[in-house]
């Protein structure tokens, strides 16, 4: 179970938030992904969570790049790469989903994949954008 701590904070709320977010949805699916035979509650979350992965792909990775560029931070071009790569490896998991249902393997593959994302991503990536807000003016910080 991933737990949110000042180590993830990018200094930016709405990115935080959003990284919240995802955190509490990835825990959520721990313990779904190791049940043989999911209810029709569980089988209707992970449908619900298939689809604030595509959100968020879209949404949260165009406005942490946006972010990323106006605060002029140096990990922007590492961030589009990753974040690219995260979008290939979820293409690839929705169709073994659509293809395969709701089986622990296929359940367990997005878990630790987004586990290991939000630990190594954000941890090594995003957090580089906070030293940026605190010294250039931008939409949070306005100088």
């Amino acid at each position: 179970m991933l737990r949110w701590s000042e180590q993830f904070e990018t200094g930016h709320s709405l990115i935080d938030t959003q990284h919240k977010m995802l955190i509490s949805y990835i825990n959520r699916l721990s313990g779904i992904a190791r049940n043989t035979n999911p209810s029709r509650r569980e089988a209707e979350f992970v449908l619900q969570l298939i689809g604030f992965m595509e959100t968020y792909i879209d949404v949260h990775f165009k406005q942490e790049e946006a972010c990323m560029d106006s605060y002029r931070c140096p990990a922007h071009q590492e961030n589009q790469l990753a974040h690219r790569d995260f979008l290939i490896f979820f293409r690839k998991f929705k169709v073994r989903f659509e293809t395969e249902g709701i089986r622990p393997d296929v359940l367990l593959e997005l878990h630790h994949s987004c586990s290991h994302w939000i630990e190594a991503h954000i941890m090594q990536i995003d957090v580089r954008l906070k030293p940026c807000i605190g010294q250039s003016p931008g939409p949070d910080n306005p100088g």
